[in-house]
């Protein structure tokens, strides 16, 4: 599997296409209570708080995004992300 680096996927995360939208990406994140491993097929990121340390991502399908933490994200477009 290729690997990541964790701020090369923020970059990735804030691009958008050429028509000015947000794009699809794939993801895996573990939750934080229970260490359950989420796989996420498709969604829009929504928002990145740069300073901060949590990523708003819009699950394909919700109308109401969900907030996930940066660290815990361990798949990206099918990329290991490391540190």
């Amino acid at each position: 599997m290729k690997r990541i680096h964790w701020s090369e996927m923020f970059k990735q995360m804030e691009a958008h296409g050429e028509n000015g939208s947000a794009g699809r990406h794939q993801l895996r994140y573990v939750k934080k209570g229970t260490g359950e491993i989420v796989d996420v097929p498709g969604c829009t990121i929504t928002s990145i708080h740069a300073k901060g340390s949590t990523v708003n991502i819009l699950v394909d399908g919700d109308t109401h995004p969900k907030t996930i933490r940066k660290c815990l994200v361990i798949e990206f477009n099918g990329m290991q992300v490391y540190i």
